[in-house]
């Protein structure tokens, strides 16, 4: 044995004694302690409590005192305290050694009163100082360092509190219950296969007394896997048997029954160590799990769990359950599979397949617990465009009429349908969608070329300026028709934004909406409006007709002289202030890629009545051979949030619009020109006949010399040699149809009198308003969620919003789960009965000042009735007439007559954007038949 090692260190006993003496007596010194068992060295130095400690071990009765004197002599040159091990009770020693040590007495290592010490609690609970539970002290005094300070433990230290003393110094177990959730949790939190294998042998063999604590129905098959090293694998174990040991997995269709046997008892070899856990037990393991991981999608970045979803896979893999796993709700290979689905089911359609397979395996990806997610956002949104699209070609579109009725047509459904097109146009990273989308972007196409072929044989009447409805404006009208008569109201913004399409604009209208922008239209106006452009359709005509008043053809510097000198706007502005027109080059502060400051102060001021900005970021984006993908917004569109939020500032009625439309490239056919000076236009020279895909025109909306244009009606068509991610100038419907909307803000309180407040209108194809039923289960790891009606206490404090629960296996529509209580209503008048019953008259009187009428309550509910009990919220919009700013209150104060005690007969869930109406709940409420 050395005299001294560098490495050797005391005893934990012999440690956790010296912490509870230096707290009882912290200038103790010379203390001795009855240990029998030598150290590592003759003499070890170690801090305790903060004090320098030198340990002898002392063989004999002679040994002690040479150390005692030794220290004694030492002691003006250290402050470091004696402590002296041996085997020697009280009686073995003599007086004179007594009298120099601490108390006059070895101290015997005692572990309950060395705890009781440690931690200060006044007694210990005796079941816990039985003989045979001495290792829960020693366990505790062996990590006491791991929960001194973070655990109370009393004044009396109880069985429980013991246990979470030894959970958190040997297991880092430091969540606040011991759960099945809980626990689950803190497997994922360090290498727990490890602390459970350096786990001393006593807390290992109770380690199910611990678990039973919390987990009475699951702590033996949670002990299993942790002693049979799953610990870190112990959460994708628990997803694994969500799907191997559901209740419901047999009813899956595609699922061999004798595999699924195999499987289950593959697992209790490979896992439980051939233990025959009841199904009652791993079920709720598994769905313990689910709802864990559920909270976290909605709380924690995906790579936070995304390698237990990825090892259950593998798990349920290696049992030969794939098939199985794919008809999970939350791990991946359910959603992928569930793509793959919608694929198949696309494909089956466009072949003469009905669509409602389709839609069912739609619900199906929606209904995935990791659809929302940022990762599987763009796939999903382009499969409900996809959807969208189909929609549309099983309702037949229209591809023949009159010049006035394609253009109609284009702007109700057309511009939506471009948008589709563009967001499923480059495919998708799922290979089976991207192929099925290759072949939906081929059916659309043709249709839409019908479309513009049709169109292109009544170009001429456009071209000749043939009348047109009041509600398609010539674009060189616009300002004698739509900015002036606004202006006289009051201060308007005419912003021009360059090149933009009717499906450009439908995407950007979505966003307008979410920063509280409200369409305006006239009272009486049937529809949306648009301008028509001038041909051929290209900036120096259309636009400097627009921003003039007039068919011409120029540049930004006559564009801002004509606007200036309008005579109807500049009757309507002042001298000082004249109608001003702002382009690219006026609004950018220098060093900045802020709006300019001084144009800022120019629109949020109210000075200038008429004021116009020409925004270029989607005609630059046109010009651009690059391969990126826009979504066009206030943030993708530079300075249009600073410019709107400035009009907002002044109260002005915007009118946002566009020179021209555009076509994308998509496989766009190269053809030679005349002229190469124009991307989708040439002149009429002799010699040249347009092709069969082109037509020519003549009249006096031709801004050319002769009045005479050639221009492809098609949209592959193009006549420059670089491709451009698209082009502008021809005569298709996107390019000749501007967008056109009147907006004011919802802060701004002033009426514009001879206009209404419009909700966005939306295609009937753009949702499905289509229940989907289905016996057939789509997942297989759903837990069962029991909701339980409010208390009139909880009502009176808040309005009851509903979850209606399905099956957690089977896949039922919100509608299926209604209709099972909820019949639809015959020919007997339940609203009228239900307004003037003596229950609804009492909670409108309650309500007080409502914006609830009977006439709009009679009407929301005949809708709902309409719909079997459920409606999104843009269906409503569209139905009711009323904004989509506006329907949340609309909904709030519904709910505050037919919620009565808080009961959820009118739910609004906000996520899917869903209304719902529990009508047999409805009845019992109201007491009606």
């Amino acid at each position: 044995m050395s005299i001294m090692q560098a490495s050797a260190t005391l005893p934990m006993p012999v440690v956790t004694q010296l912490q509870a003496v230096f707290q009882r007596d912290a200038e103790a010194d010379c203390v001795a302690l009855v240990w029998p068992n030598p150290l590592a060295a003759l003499a070890v130095e170690q801090v305790v409590e903060g004090r320098k400690v030198r340990a002898v071990y002392c063989v004999s009765e002679l040994a002690m005192r040479e150390a005692l004197v030794k220290h004694h002599q030492d002691r003006k040159e250290t402050s470091e305290r004696l402590v002296l091990l041996s085997g020697f009770a009280e009686t073995d020693l003599a007086m004179d050694v007594l009298a120099r040590i601490w108390r006059n007495e070895p101290q015997r290592i005692s572990p309950w009163k060395t705890l009781q010490q440690l931690i200060r609690v006044r007694d210990i609970d005796p079941r816990l100082t039985r003989k045979q539970s001495r290792w829960v002290a020693e366990a505790m005094l062996n990590g006491v360092e791991r929960y001194q300070g973070k655990i109370s433990f009393g004044e009396i230290l109880d069985e429980e509190t013991a246990w979470r003393a030894i959970a958190m110094a040997h297991l880092n177990y430091q969540e606040a219950t011991l759960d099945l959730q809980s626990v689950l949790s803190w497997s994922t939190k360090g290498d727990v296969s490890a602390l459970i294998t350096a786990l001393p042998g006593d807390i290992r063999d109770n380690l199910g007394d611990w678990l039973a604590r919390g987990l009475p129905d699951t702590h033996e098959v949670v002990s299993t896997l942790l002693l049979n090293d799953q610990g870190s694998d112990l959460l994708a174990v628990a997803l694994a048997c969500s799907v191997l040991f559901s209740s419901n997995i047999e009813r899956l269709q595609a699922l061999d029954l004798t595999q699924l046997h195999i499987s289950r008892g593959i697992f209790r070899e490979r896992f439980l160590g051939g233990k025959k856990i009841e199904f009652r037990v791993l079920q709720p393991l598994g769905e313990v799990a689910v709802v864990l991981v559920r909270q976290w999608i909605g709380a924690l970045g995906f790579p936070s769990y995304a390698r237990f979803l990825s090892k259950a896979e593998q798990i349920l893999a290696s049992l030969d359950m794939q098939a199985a796993a794919e008809h999970s709700s939350l791990l991946p290979c359910g959603l992928h599979a569930r793509f793959s689905a919608f694929a198949s089911a696309l494909d089956q359609a466009l072949d003469g397949g009905d669509s409602m397979a389709a839609e069912s395996a739609l619900q199906q990806i929606e209904g995935h617990r990791l659809a929302g997610l940022d990762r599987y956002s763009e796939t999903v949104a382009r499969a409900n465009m996809a959807m969208r699209l189909l929609r549309w070609l099983k309702q037949a579109p229209n591809v023949d009429g009159t010049a006035v009725s394609l253009i109609g047509d284009y702007i109700e459904q057309g511009g939506f349908c471009d948008w589709a097109r563009t967001e499923i146009w480059a495919g998708d990273a799922e290979e089976s969608l991207s192929t099925v989308y290759q072949r939906l972007s081929q059916h659309v196409g043709r249709y839409r070329e019908r479309q513009n072929q049709a169109f292109g044989q009544q170009l001429a009447s456009i071209a000749r300026g043939d009348h047109l409805p009041a509600r398609f404006i010539p674009v060189e009208r616009g300002l004698d028709d739509l900015v002036a008569p606004l202006a006289e109201q009051g201060q308007v913004l005419l912003l021009v934004l360059d090149g933009m399409s009717e499906a450009v604009y439908r995407q950007l209208s979505s966003d307008l909406t979410r920063n509280h922008w409200l369409e305006l239209q006239p009272v009486g106006a049937q529809g949306d409006a648009c301008l028509v452009a001038a041909l051929p359709t290209v900036t120096q005509v259309s636009r400097c007709s627009l921003i003039s008043g007039a068919l011409c053809e120029g540049n930004a510097n006559d564009e801002k002289k004509a606007f200036s000198s309008h005579p109807q706007l500049k009757k309507l502005a002042s001298t000082k202030f004249p109608p001003q027109v702002f382009h690219k080059q006026d609004l950018s502060q220098p060093g900045s890629g802020s709006l300019h400051s001084s144009v800022r102060g120019v629109i949020a001021g109210t000075e200038h009545r008429v004021l116009a900005v020409v925004i270029n970021a989607i005609d630059d984006q046109l010009s651009s051979s690059s391969q990126v993908k826009v979504d066009w917004s206030f943030e993708t569109v530079a300075l249009l949030r600073h410019v709107m939020e400035a009009a907002r500032e002044a109260g002005r009625v915007v009118i946002i619009t566009s020179d021209h439309g555009h076509v994308l490239d998509h496989d766009s056919v190269y053809q030679q020109s005349a002229d190469e000076n124009g991307e989708r236009y040439q002149p009429v020279a002799p010699g040249i006949t347009p092709s069969e895909l082109e037509v020519l025109l003549s009249g006096e909306r031709v801004v050319t010399a002769n009045k005479q244009v050639i221009l492809p009606w098609s949209e592959r068509l193009r006549y420059t040699k670089s491709r451009s991610h698209g082009y502008h100038g021809g005569g298709s419907l996107q390019e000749v149809v501007i967008p056109l909307g009147v907006y004011i803000n919802a802060a701004t309180r002033q009426r514009v009198e001879g206009w209404r407040e419009v909700p966005r209108r939306l295609p009937a194809w753009w949702y499905s308003t289509k229940a989907i039923q289905s016996d057939t289960p789509s997942a297989v790891d759903e837990p069962t969620v029991s909701v339980e009606a409010p208390t009139k206490k909880a009502a009176g404090k808040k309005q009851a919003v509903a979850e209606v629960v399905e099956d957690m296996f089977g896949f039922a529509s919100p509608a299926k789960a209604l209709s099972k209580s909820a019949p639809v209503v015959g020919t007997s008048d339940w609203v009228s009965e239900l307004l003037s019953s003596p229950v609804y008259g009492q909670v409108r009187d309650r309500a007080g000042r409502t914006a609830i009428s009977d006439d709009q309550m009679q009407t929301l509910l005949r809708l709902m009735e309409k719909y079997r009990w459920q409606v999104m919220e843009a269906v409503l919009c569209s139905e009711l007439m009323i904004p989509k700013l506006r329907i949340r209150g609309f909904l709030a104060g519904a709910q505050k007559l037919l919620n009565v005690d808080g009961y959820p007969i009118l739910s609004v869930e906000r996520d899917s954007q869903t209304v719902r109406l529990n009508v047999a709940d409805l009845k019992k409420q109201f007491e009606i038949q």
